[in-house]
């Protein structure tokens, strides 16, 4: 009995060390995935290592294909243009940071319209610093510019057998697929009566290791009907250019509503 009554606390003490010991051991680990998180976020989060992006663009628009440009200049102007048989521009969409613009070169007509003007514009929180991502490969939180602000709207929600990361906007419900290189491959948002889809494929090394992809490929999907624009680029540049942030609109343009534009360009 006093043999008991000796290995009885021993017993309790030795329980006592190997369970605090397992909630360190479990605690240490929680600490490192929520830094892993937070480290990967980040890195999704901060700006490309690069102020300018131009490049020749091949567009499929729901299988009308056209060739075209793309200028990017981050916080300050995106602009996407179309041309005839690779040689006469014949449109060009202008996101700037306080309105977007569309132009038909070839019937000399333009329209200006606001962010807030884009149909699902609340449910996707659009505005020129979410279409700057999508377009920069970046992750974001709509309505934060502020990447301190942004990272605490964004969770870790899983990691895959594949080694797929899924990080959600807790706000909007965005969910960004990144991969084992903590690179963003897709993004998705979907909701009543639409479903947004972005991939993100052939990635090349532009600046040091930072990567970028040569594929993009939007799908939307609204009212049951689907609009797929894909985009293939070439001769991608991040060398800074002369080119002007905004589009001189010439007198001889006339400004019409986009619904009256879009019918010209018949889209």
């Amino acid at each position: 009995m006093k043999t008991i009554r000796y290995i009885l606390p021993v017993l309790l003490v030795l329980l006592f060390l190997a369970g605090c010991r397992s909630q360190s051991a479990l605690r240490k680990q929680k600490e490192k995935q929520e830094q892993e998180s937070t480290r990967l976020i980040h890195s999704l989060l901060d700006a490309p290592p690069v102020n300018e992006l131009t490049a020749s663009l091949s567009l499929n628009l729901s299988g009308t294909k056209v060739s075209g440009q793309l200028r990017m200049r981050r916080g300050r102007s995106i602009q996407i243009s179309a041309s005839m048989l690779g040689l006469v521009e014949v449109a060009r969409v202008e996101f700037l940071p306080e309105m977007v613009v569309i132009m038909d070169k070839f019937h000399n007509l333009y329209s200006v319209c606001h962010y807030a003007d884009i149909p699902y514009r609340n449910e996707l929180g659009l505005d020129f610093e979410v279409v700057q991502a999508f377009l920069w490969n970046r992750i974001f939180a709509p309505g934060s510019a502020n990447q301190a602000d942004a990272a605490t709207r964004l969770r870790v929600d899983r990691t895959d057998e594949e080694g797929k990361t899924y990080i959600k906007d807790i706000e909007y419900g965005y969910e960004f697929v990144t991969n084992s290189k903590d690179r963003l491959d897709a993004v998705n948002k979907s909701g009543s009566g639409y479903r947004f889809h972005v991939d993100y494929s052939d990635f090349t090394a532009l600046s040091g290791s930072w990567k970028y992809p040569l594929d993009l490929n939007f799908q939307v999907r609204v009212s049951n009907t689907d609009v797929n624009v894909s985009a293939r680029m070439s001769s991608v540049s991040t060398d800074n250019k002369n080119w002007p942030d905004r589009t001189q609109v010439t007198r001889r343009m006339k400004q019409v509503s986009l619904e009256e534009l879009l019918d010209n360009l018949d889209l």
